[in-house]
């Protein structure tokens, strides 16, 4: 048992550029779920995944219908009596590519270009299932898996995984582990092997102001009626107060105080102010005063407006004006209370010259993960051995809903990591993966599985 890890290393070298032109074919297929047009890529892309695993001769692969986009399940059975049981999550669907004109190269034509890959969803996370099933594949061809792996690769992550808890309540008993890998997060440097043990919550809603019945002229009413768009922007400006501190009634009553210990991890952090001001492109940082931008991006809440839709051209005082809201949220912070309170402030802030409602609110509470775990240390075990130096612990700032539902549902902690980088554009044009770092990934992986036989 000891020489498979080095067995699986091997078999994992000499079919690299195999599995590369596979993540490439997965990277092709336009699997966006906010786009109703996209219904049958992102079953192609679905069943794409299934095909790989019954390749690889995995077990009870299925491709399950939910209310939204399918789930994709498979099982890799240990050799011998299985050491535990570890669950792989993903997600299979991507951002849209806009905007287009943006993009060098074609968003879905993953093209290489030095040492980078590049396609929508490359890295986010097609490039991290296809790491994570290379290193299946590669423990399974030694004869040696010491544990159980189950796949459950989903649809829905970029619209919020609306689906998944009643997805996992229902196959609870089939997807029973002992810890969940999530490679859904990145890292903070091609040079900086990370561990993300906390991640922030969401709340989402659209704040809809409404004036008139219906578009007016602005040449005949200017003047004596209320623009919805001025009253919105009211009410936007009033969320935060001059020093960038939310000023939503209770928003930061039950935020968990950072640590001196952890304060000064942050600080020790490859991540200074410097570093977010080249990286965003901004004269300077903006936020909530008395804390590291390290802490304020992390482990403090964040309220923002991240869309606005109101007018036209046609010089007319738009009918409505929606302003698009998020709230990052830390720990011990609720969201339904929070939601309560955004109301509470827009009552007592907006004018009696327009109507509004609150519309489409969703979203879903912070996590952490214990440090001191079993999973997290054969983790950070693996990661040292490939990058020969111990991993930087982080807390994202940004969300996913798969691992608070897979706590709940399951009563199972992910383990988070992953090999995008900061300069990968996920989201945004161009995204792209760092294939050198892409490797040494999938290395990472193999030596985790190997590492789980005894943890």
């Amino acid at each position: 048992m000891v020489s498979w890890p080095w067995q699986a290393l091997r078999y994992a070298a000499e079919n690299r550029e195999r599995i590369l032109r596979e993540l490439s074919e997965f990277a092709s297929i336009p699997s966006m779920s906010s786009d109703p047009a996209r219904v049958e890529d992102i079953r192609s892309a679905a069943e794409w995944m299934a095909h790989r695993f019954r390749v690889l001769e995995f077990r009870r692969v299925e491709v399950l219908k939910t209310a939204g986009h399918p789930v994709v399940l498979a099982e890799a059975p240990a050799v011998g009596k299985p050491a535990g049981t570890v669950m792989v999550y993903g997600h299979y669907d991507v951002q849209p590519p806009d905007p287009l004109g943006d993009w060098k190269t074609d968003p879905f034509a993953a093209t290489q270009v030095g040492d980078y890959l590049h396609a929508r969803g490359v890295s986010d996370m097609k490039g991290q299932i296809i790491a994570c099933l290379a290193a299946t594949e590669a423990a399974l061809s030694t004869g040696a898996l010491p544990v159980t792996v189950k796949f459950l690769i989903e649809g829905e992550e970029e619209i919020g995984s609306p689906n998944l808890g009643p997805f996992l309540k229902e196959h609870a008993d089939r997807l029973a582990c002992d810890l969940a890998l999530n490679c859904d997060a990145g890292m903070l440097g091609a040079e900086i092997p990370t561990i993300v043990y906390g991640l922030r919550g969401m709340h989402q809603c659209a704040l809809a102001v409404r004036g008139p019945r219906r578009d007016l002229h602005s040449g005949g009413f200017g003047g004596i009626v209320h623009n919805p768009i001025h009253a919105l922007s009211s009410l936007i400006a009033s969320l935060h107060d001059e020093d960038g501190r939310v000023t939503l009634p209770g928003f930061y009553d039950r935020v968990r105080p950072i640590s001196p210990e952890e304060h000064e991890e942050m600080a020790r952090l490859p991540v200074g102010e410097s570093a977010y001001v080249e990286e965003a492109g901004v004269p300077r940082l903006w936020g909530e005063p008395g804390f590291l931008p390290t802490e304020r991006v992390s482990a403090r809440p964040a309220l923002d407006v991240v869309q606005v839709r109101a007018g036209s051209p046609k010089s007319a005082i738009p009918a409505e004006a929606v302003a698009l809201v998020t709230m990052r949220l830390v720990p011990d912070q609720v969201p339904e209370e929070l939601a309560a309170s955004l109301e509470r402030h827009v009552a007592s802030h907006a004018p009696d010259t327009v109507s509004w409602e609150i519309r489409n609110a969703r979203g879903h509470p912070p996590s952490l993960t214990d440090r001191g775990s079993a999973g997290v240390r054969a983790l950070a075990k693996a990661l040292e051995t490939v990058w020969e130096k111990p991993p930087v612990y982080h807390r994202e700032g940004g969300s996913i809903n798969a691992v608070g539902e897979i706590q709940k549902v399951l009563g199972t902690d992910s383990v988070l990591t992953g090999f995008s980088l900061p300069g990968d554009n996920v989201h945004g044009p161009n995204e792209r993966l760092h294939l050198p770092t892409w490797d040494r990934g999938i290395a990472a992986l193999i030596h985790f599985l190997s590492n789980l036989a005894t943890a």
